[in-house]
């Protein structure tokens, strides 16, 4: 790209910036730069525009002399095909009725290469790994930010305050350290690369994410029976009913199953691992295993099935009921008899002698 002064402007440059740029703000003359995007990826085009409040005035874009422009006597405005250096900034002077002002605007150059360091296939839960991402190399080095996301989360952000040399290739580093946990599998982690435009705003320039796969040993969630969870044991069930007895688990790699019971033809196994019993029968009763393993460990869980009669269900019920029949008996006794003896009863042989008739008072006498 041709990026040279003019002789017109490279001979009083200096000057400019040492005495007039002072008196362009104490005139009140304005001057303004606009960049179109205000950053630019490597290669990409990129519009300039200068303009002034003064009318009448003279105002140029210095150093890029053969690009296309358009301009009146208050901006002129320059497309640049495609920005090929990493250090590139905007200048512009105007003159106007004897007041001349100059300024100056750096422009964010980027390119949008990211890489993430590459982690086991499968994790571990309770392990700690490290997810590293390498930005893309952006100049003035200060103006990129890396951003760590667990799904929409932000869970670390980092920056450096230093701007590097244009020449330079030194790429900033987001090292994040966590622990793998159950949470993380098929979970998605994101490294953003933005850069700052001043003003609490960036710009999304690229990113690139990984998704996470962990194992962990099974663990049984519920154990269902006719779609009730099994809280004690035995399970009454009547003769005749249908019963399906339900495991739920959980693991990764995902587990296989398996069930022990009093054999019996009326039990079956269906694909999805549910156990079925049609028209229950005494000898369905017995203790119903269910297990669930894979390489990392194994859980199971035990429940009684008891099939009665209606007839041994209605007493059972009826023993209950008269169970807690005697229990609220023998609760009101126990209370009655502590009151009587907060009250005491009157006994003559408690009387003393004296010359003053004893009475009993109401709380003393008891028939």
């Amino acid at each position: 790209m041709d990026f040279q002064l003019s002789p017109r402007f490279a001979g009083g440059y200096l000057f400019f910036l040492a005495f007039t740029w002072t008196v362009g703000k104490v005139t009140g003359l304005e001057l303004q730069i606009n960049a179109n995007p205000p950053a630019v990826a490597f290669g990409d085009p990129l519009v300039v525009n200068c303009s002034t409040s003064c009318a009448g005035s003279y105002i140029a874009i210095e150093g890029l002399r053969n690009y296309p422009k358009l301009e009146s006597d208050q901006w002129v405005s320059v497309n640049i095909t495609s920005i090929h250096r990493w250090s590139f900034s905007i200048i512009c002077f105007v003159q106007c009725k004897n007041t001349t002002d100059i300024k100056r605007e750096d422009i964010t150059v980027y390119n949008r290469e990211i890489n993430i360091t590459v982690l086991p296939e499968v994790l571990e839960i309770n392990r700690t790994y490290r997810l590293e991402c390498i930005g893309p190399r952006v100049y003035p080095n200060n103006k990129l930010i890396l951003t760590w996301l667990r799904g929409s989360e932000i869970v670390q952000r980092d920056s450096t305050s230093e701007p590097g040399l244009p020449g330079e290739d030194k790429r900033l580093r987001n090292v994040f350290n966590f622990v793998a946990s159950r949470s993380d599998d098929g979970q998605e982690y994101t490294c953003l690369a933005e850069v700052d435009l001043g003003s609490n705003t960036t710009k999304s320039i690229t990113n690139s994410s990984v998704t996470l796969q962990t194992y962990y040993k099974p663990i049984i969630t519920t154990l269902l029976a006719n779609n009730k969870s099994v809280s004690k044991s035995p399970v009454y069930f009547s003769k005749g009913e249908s019963i399906i007895l339900q495991c739920d688990y959980q693991g990764n790699p995902r587990p296989t199953l398996k069930w022990e019971w009093p054999k019996q033809s009326n039990v079956v196994i269906n694909p999805s691992g549910v156990l079925c019993i049609s028209d229950a029968t005494t000898k369905n009763s017995g203790t119903y295993k269910c297990s669930v393993m894979n390489q990392l460990g194994a859980e199971e869980k035990i429940v009684d099935i008891s099939i009665e009669g209606k007839a041994t269900i209605i007493a059972a019920a009826s023993v209950s009921v008269v169970a807690t029949l005697i229990l609220a008996t023998g609760v009101i006794i126990y209370y009655l008899n502590k009151n009587v003896k907060k009250t005491g009863v009157y006994k003559l042989q408690n009387a003393k002698p004296n010359n003053i008739p004893q009475v009993p008072n109401e709380k003393q006498y008891q028939e």
